[in-house]
Parts: structure tokens; sequence; C-alpha cells
């Protein structure tokens, strides 16, 4: 990929500080719940390796909708359906949220029903301790409803009796954004108790496309007893399904209350159980002819004696991570750490504030690419007395170069007195030949922040700047090669890194330039390989997104305008 070839190259510099950084934050090791000696309840499902999940006809998902009866769901954010067979909730869609910009593409087609090609879903059902003649409701089921329309004026209920005369009823409402709030029931009116425990789950079949790429998490993700869980699809298929103990500890947990689920980059889905209820949560993979995930709870055990009624409560998210969305449900919903669903990464004391000061930006300005340029402009004032330094050392520096190449005519044999001599002149005028290099070490983290952020975080997902800049999480779209768009081809993969688009030349541009102010070092071979940076930068830039290009040329624009100002004052001054 062009993008992690050239974040490799970019990141190669800040090497240093990260190991420095990561002595200063060490990470803390996950900690996982060991299970107490006591009976491990889990949901049993499809999942657990009852027949052959091969399937000879891949069905589209219209044709799948159609095969059965379903509740429509839909608010300003999501529409979709819940299937009456089993009460599934498998059928789910982005509404504001598009695979692409080209006109008329799909929207993000988030869960889909069995029998399509990559079947994601929600089941929520019920399982007796011991086994009885008691008759539950399975994935068979076929579910009554109240209402066929979900929305969130409207809550549905589904129900179903069986022949001991047990009603049990499943309660959803929705809100605006992306929750579900889904109460399960139990009306025992029939002449017998029973004893069950609910669960929850979310089941996708076949392993999703990921990035693959190592500064984002694809996978499943929880908080669980306020520690953050992460694990790959390829890591769960080992773990738990190992013989280790060690390693199986991830599978399987006991909690109280928290969050579960699978995170993709932008969408996530996740069950929430009340903050008050213990559950023990379960992670499955299977293979039955196709690979199977599972992310799951079950509740605690309930006797629900004849004459008596029980309802379990809980909700689960299905939509984008978005930051304001989720920070909403945070503090609205006491969803415990619900941003960090975003993955924030290593450096999350810098991503947090970085998202949330171009979001806070962005209410005001209205569009992204403005937010990113009030964001620089507040860097550089948090940085001015550091830059304001090095800038004036750096214009005596080069104020001093006559004064430097006298010295090196005055002593071409004797290195070392000259050395001696150079030093003298810098402590006597109070310049810092190395004073250039500092604003841009403390610009690295910021940097790699920024492109974190940008990366993973949704708000700039197809985010419009102005002119030829339609998305600024991704790179600019008009390069050398299709000669800035006026000639549209497909450009080969081998040419990709020479079409070079506007931003990037014009950050190289400001590079070059703000270089030209600079003294020059006097080592020859040095000065060359100083002078090749520009064009180096212009190249490695130019596949990252669009956002980070604009805030680079943007942050050199403005270091120009400050050295200059600061050069022609000590120029003056000294003249």
């Amino acid at each position: 990929m062009n993008e992690q070839r050239n974040l490799y190259l970019a990141i190669g510099i800040s090497i240093a500080i990260i190991i420095f950084f990561q002595f200063l934050f060490p990470t803390q090791p996950i900690q996982t719940t060991s299970f107490e000696e006591d009976e491990v309840l889990e949901p049993a499902t499809s999942i657990d390796g009852q027949g052959n999940e091969t399937i000879s006809e891949i069905k589209s998902r219209d044709e799948a909708l159609i095969e059965t009866d379903r509740v429509i769901f839909s608010n300003s954010s999501i529409e979709g359906s819940i299937n009456l067979k089993g009460a599934i909730l498998d059928d789910l869609i982005l509404s504001k949220y598009k695979t692409s910009l080209e006109p008329g593409s799909d929207n993000i087609q988030l869960l889909l029903p069995e029998g399509t090609s990559n079947p994601y879903y929600i089941e929520t059902g019920w399982k007796e301790l011991k086994d009885t003649e008691v008759e539950l409701p399975d994935l068979e089921t076929l579910w009554k409803t109240n209402s066929t329309n979900l929305t969130p004026s409207n809550p549905v209920t589904l129900s179903w009796t069986n022949n001991q005369n047990i009603t049990f009823k499943i309660n959803y409402t929705i809100d605006d954004e992306y929750m579900f709030s889904i109460t399960q029931e139990i009306e025992n009116k029939g002449n017998s108790n029973i004893e069950v425990f609910p669960y929850r789950l979310i089941k996708r079949i076949n392993t999703p496309d990921t990035i693959n790429f190592f500064i984002l998490h694809e996978g499943f993700i929880s908080l669980i007893n306020d520690e953050l869980l992460e694990k790959n699809y390829d890591d769960i298929a080992d773990d738990c399904n190992s013989s280790m103990p060690s390693k199986k500890e991830f599978c399987d947990n006991k909690a109280q209350g928290g969050w579960l689920g699978f995170t993709d980059k932008y969408w996530m889905s996740a069950l929430i159980p009340d903050a008050d209820q213990s559950i023990n949560v379960n992670y499955r993979y299977g293979n039955n002819g196709r690979d199977s995930y599972r992310a799951g709870y079950v509740g605690q055990i309930y006797k629900v004696s004849s004459g008596e009624s029980l309802e379990y409560g809980g909700k689960l998210f299905v939509g984008a991570k978005k930051l304001n969305v989720l920070s909403a449900y945070d503090e609205k919903l006491s969803i415990p750490r619900f941003t960090d669903a975003i993955d924030w990464g290593w450096f999350s004391f810098l991503t947090k504030p970085v998202s949330y000061a171009i979001n806070w930006f962005f209410g005001y300005a209205g569009n992204f690419g403005l937010a990113i340029i009030a964001f620089t402009i507040l860097m550089r004032l948090i940085l001015f007395p550091l830059a304001q330094a090095s800038f004036k050392s750096m214009a005596k520096m080069k104020k001093l170069q006559p004064d430097m190449q006298r010295l090196k005519e005055t002593y071409p044999n004797d290195r070392q007195k000259m050395q001696q001599e150079l030093m003298a002149l810098y402590k006597r005028e109070g310049a810092n030949p190395v004073a250039g290099c500092l604003p841009i070490l403390v610009q690295i983290p910021i940097f790699f922040s920024l492109y974190k952020v940008l990366f993973v975080t949704i708000e700039m997902y197809h985010a419009p700047f102005y002119g030829w800049i339609h998305d600024l999480s991704a790179p600019d779209p008009l390069g050398l090669m299709t000669v800035f768009g006026l000639v549209p081809w497909d450009v080969p993969p081998l040419l990709s890194i020479i079409d070079i688009g506007i931003l990037p030349i014009i950050m190289g541009f400001t590079m070059w330039l703000q270089q030209k102010l600079n003294p020059a070092p006097a080592d020859p071979t040095q000065a060359r390989i100083f002078a090749l940076l520009p064009f180096v930068f212009t190249f490695v830039l130019a596949g990252f997104a669009a956002g980070l290009v604009l805030y680079w040329s943007v942050n050199n624009i403005l270091s120009i305008a400050q050295q200059w100002f600061i050069q022609r004052r000590i120029l003056a001054k000294n003249g």
C-alpha cells in the first residue's frame, strides 16, 4: 500500500521520539478477569456446531429480505428491519454514509441477513439452566408484532406464547442516532416454574476485509471491568480454540456492565448490558464451512414462578463511531469510556485533544478544512515562544554566515581550531545552530497525532474542503499523471508514486521557501541533503490524506511569515 510505505518513510525520523514517549508513558498490560470455580453460562446459537454452514446459493440483500416477515425501522441515521423468524436484527443501512463519492453509490450496509455473502446480525434469546420440557423461543420461532414500523416515536413489541402458556416478549425502542433499547420479558401464566438465563450476541459470518494496518484495530472490542480489550480476528481463532488456559482467558470473562462487540474502521456494533447487571462474556470462533465469529454475553439465572413476570433490559449500538455521538451516549446513558471505541492509539493523550479541537472548530466553521486551518493556527500560537526563539537564533546564524566563512578560510587545515572559534562566535552572538530543529521535533508528535485522527475518525470521511478537494481523508485527487484532472485515466500502481497532487506541490514549495530563509549548513554534503528534503517530502506526503497535507502547508506558510518578520527586525536592528 502506498499509504503504508509513505507512513513508514515519514515516521522513520520520529522513532526516537516514540521510544522516548514510551519510556515516559509505558502502556499498561491488558488484565483479564479469570472465572471463579462455578458454572460458565453460554448462549446456544448456530455457531455452536450444529450442522454445516456452507450454502449453495448466495442471495442478494433484497432476495434474502423478502423470504420472511419483518418489522421495518428507520430514523434520521439508519434504516433496516428485524426478522420475525427468530427475532433477529439482521438488516441495517447507514443513511448518512455512502460507499464512495461516485454518483449513485450505495449507502453502507452494516448488518446483513443469513443467506447473503457476509451475514452479520444480532440474536436475543433465553436458555434453560437444565433440560426440562419448557419450550423456549429459538431461531425458528415465528414472532408476532404489535406494529410493523419501529421509529423513535413508535416502540415495537414482539411476542410469542408457548404451549405451557408462557409468553415471551421483546420490546424495541430506537433513538434518532444508532442506539436500540431492548427489553426481554417473560410472563409465566402457566402451571410450572422455570429457571432460565438471557443471552445476547452479535454474530459475524466470514472474516471481513480489513485494512490490516498497524495503527488501526479492527475486530473484537470490549470495555470489561474498566479494561479496554481488543483482539484481531486471527487471534480470536487461535486463542479461543487453544488448549492453553492463559490464551483462553480473553474468551470468557465475568463482568459488571460494560460493552462488547465488533469494530471496523468507522463502524461498530456493540452490546451494552445495564450497568448493574452481572454477566458472563463469551467470545467464540467456529468453522462449519465458513468462518463464524461471535461476541456475546449471558445474564444471571432467573427463576420465574407461575403467575410471575420478569424483565431484562439492555442496549445495542449499531452505527458510525462519530465522536460527538459516542460522547453523548457516554454522558447521558453512563456508558463507560464509550469514546474509546475509536482507536486513539498509544498517543491518546494527544490524539483525543486533537480530535476534540478540530470538531470544536468545525462547530463554528462548518467545514473540516477550515477547522484544520484553525487548528494549525492554534498550534502555532501554542508553540509561538519556542518558534520565536528558534527563528531568532536562525536569523542570527544567517547574519553570521560571512564570519563563519572567514573562519573556514582562516583555518582551512585545522578543523579543531575552526570549531573552537566557531563555538566562541556562537556564544558571543547568542546563536544556537541546533535551535532550528526544536520546532520540527515538537511538530512530529502533533503531525503523527493529526495523521492518526484523520485516519481513524469518521468525521473526515468524505468531508469536502473547497475546489477539487472532495474528501479530506483521501489523497489529493488531481495529480501530475492526469495533468491535474485534465486527462482522466486510471494511473498504474507503478506510476502512482509520481502522481503528485496540487496540494502536495504547494506543501513542497512552501517547505523549499522556508528552507531558503534558513542559514545553509556549513558542511556541503549536509547542505545538499537538506536541499533535497522538500522534494522528498513532496513525494512522501503525496499519498497522505489531503487534510494532513493542508495542515503541513498552512503550518509552513505561517512559519515563513513569522520567520521573515523576525529576520527583517534583526537585520534592521543590526544593519
